[in-house]
């Protein structure tokens, strides 16, 4: 299957975004700057832009690739990725952060609504309403971003990420639905002033997320050590 250039294009700025609010955490975390990253009022909202787009190119990318059929292969050695990057960021920081180790965070979200958003796919105006439908639930507080976590002591500590299934799910779901409606739009000439690095970014994005903090933080680390 050919590449998508506006959804690496989407993806790409995502990733860009996500490194200048990592950069700004270990600024921050090393002393550099007294930012309230990532809990202050101004950096929540930065915080969700990324995750938006993150999640909504993902339910996307799901319509684009198997909406004419599963490719249960590729799908597969997707799923596979995440899950084995996910379980290796939980082990990290169970190292580094032992009192606030990331038990879902941004991977295991994505690898868990994948599978659900692939569900969709083949009835997309479901997929729209079941994420209507999930952000007035939550807007009315029938249901919380704390579900399923409140069954296990052990998932209601403090973390240093966590990316709840709700209001997500929803996102996910209404990026599935606009995915469906965009393989009858031609988009890529509406993207032509992007960076070709940016569009490298969200073909990689993946390894990108994996490498980039602990290069950054080995970096901040090595400096403060040196002065």
């Amino acid at each position: 299957m050919q590449r998508i250039r506006w959804i690496d294009g989407l993806r790409g700025i995502a990733i860009v975004l996500m490194v200048v609010f990592h950069f700004c955490f270990d600024l921050r975390y090393f002393g550099y700057v007294s930012w309230d990253v990532p809990n202050g009022s101004y950096w929540w909202p930065f915080r969700y832009l990324i995750l938006t787009l993150f999640i909504f190119t993902m339910g996307m990318s799901l319509s684009l690739a198997h909406g004419k059929g599963i490719r249960w292969r590729k799908f597969g050695i997707r799923l596979g990725q995440l899950v084995l990057s996910a379980a290796l960021i939980t082990l990290v920081s169970l190292y580094m952060f032992p009192d606030t180790w990331i038990y879902f965070g941004i991977l295991h979200y994505l690898a868990l609504a994948s599978v659900v958003g692939l569900i969709f796919v083949p009835v997309p105006l479901v997929a729209f309403g079941a994420g209507l439908v999930i952000f007035l639930l939550y807007g009315a507080g029938v249901i919380d971003q704390e579900w399923p976590f409140i069954y296990s002591e052990a998932l209601t500590v403090d973390t240093e990420d966590l990316v709840p299934l709700f209001p997500w799910l929803a996102v996910t779901l209404l990026g599935v639905a606009a995915g469906a409606v965009a393989t009858q739009i031609k988009l890529d000439q509406y993207l032509f002033w992007l960076p070709a690095w940016v569009e490298f970014s969200g073909r990689h994005g993946l390894i990108i997320y994996l490498v980039h903090q602990p290069i950054m933080f080995g970096g901040f680390y090595l400096v403060s050590s040196l002065l």
